[in-house]
């Protein structure tokens, strides 16, 4: 069946599993002929394709004479596949931080008890991420509130579809200086700086703002390095794998920055709106248990697995 997915009766029967997906249990469903109409082919090949689902077990029917078919039971995982989803592919941060990593574990572990194939690619900045759900190479990217809210006042086909709650992104920011007797940035110092970043970018600029420094870019993962090197004076950092004994950190003390960061603790989903099946699969799984199961990586009373 899988195999004719391409011929008439094959296209007609990922589009029924499309079309039922979204219909809950106890839901009356569409007449064959309207769908028949709908998807213009014969009512022959919509009830075969509803023969298909109802023997893969995907569905379960009533039909209940003049007040129409009812949809009973239902298999998500089954209709998603019939429907051409085999697999979701998400995209995130590189998993350096135990809040990242528990973030990965969480969605791993609640696909899998939605019986569904999924992957996770990992990559530095917002903004790539951000891209590739744009161009259709993953179906949906984590990144912050803030990130996700910027990038949506460019391009109104983007969506949030789920929300973790605060300080699922990240705990804090702080500023990390090279001298260690240094309270604030000032005139003259050399700044890191990510651009692929769009949180530490405007965090860098609104703690920079009216102050004559040099912006050195680099990727993120290396600002660090440098900073122990002397060839930077100051960054922003995500505190979540700072060791405070090893670095000189400060408080953010930009207003600007204070209130940009309140937006930058939660992580989300961001989506194409067009993507009906995977903002339909998001709206499925469990945040809390999402964040529950983060929670404990980060506590090291749960093992990473993604």
């Amino acid at each position: 069946m899988m195999e004719n997915f391409y011929s008439k009766s094959g296209l007609t029967l990922k589009q029924v599993a499309e079309e039922l997906l979204f219909y809950e249990p106890n839901e009356r469903i569409p007449r064959i002929s309207d769908l028949a109409e709908k998807f213009q082919v014969g009512r022959g090949t919509v009830q075969s394709a509803l023969k298909i689902l109802e023997e893969t077990q995907s569905i379960r029917l009533e039909s209940r004479g003049h007040l129409g078919t009812f949809l009973r039971e239902k298999c998500v995982s089954n209709l998603l596949k019939f429907s051409g989803v085999d697999r979701v592919l998400a995209v995130m941060p590189l998993p350096y931080s135990k809040k990242y990593e528990g973030l990965a574990s969480g969605l791993a572990s609640e696909f899998s008890r939605l019986n569904l194939a999924f992957n996770i690619a990992f990559m530095r900045g917002a903004k790539p991420r951000l891209e590739g759900v744009k161009e259709g190479r993953y179906d949906f990217a984590i990144v912050s509130r803030f990130s996700a809210l910027e990038e949506m006042k460019n391009d109104d086909g983007l969506m949030i579809a789920l929300s973790f709650g605060k300080q699922t992104y990240v705990s804090k920011h702080a500023v990390i200086f090279s001298d260690p007797t240094k309270k604030r940035i000032e005139n003259g110092f050399k700044i890191g700086i990510d651009t692929f970043s769009n949180d530490q970018k405007f965090l860098t600029y609104a703690e920079t703002e009216g102050k004559n420094v040099e912006y050195v870019e680099m990727n993120y993962m290396h600002l660090l390095q440098h900073l122990k090197a002397d060839t930077i004076d100051a960054t922003i950092w995500n505190m979540d794998e700072i060791d405070t004994t090893l670095y000189h950190v400060e408080p953010l003390t930009s207003k600007k920055a204070i209130q940009y960061e309140k937006e930058m603790s939660e992580a989300v989903c961001v989506i194409r709106k067009s993507n009906r099946k995977v903002e339909y699969i998001l709206k499925h799984l469990s945040k809390e248990k999402i964040v529950e199961i983060q929670r404990g990586v980060e506590r090291g009373d749960v093992m990473p697995k993604y």
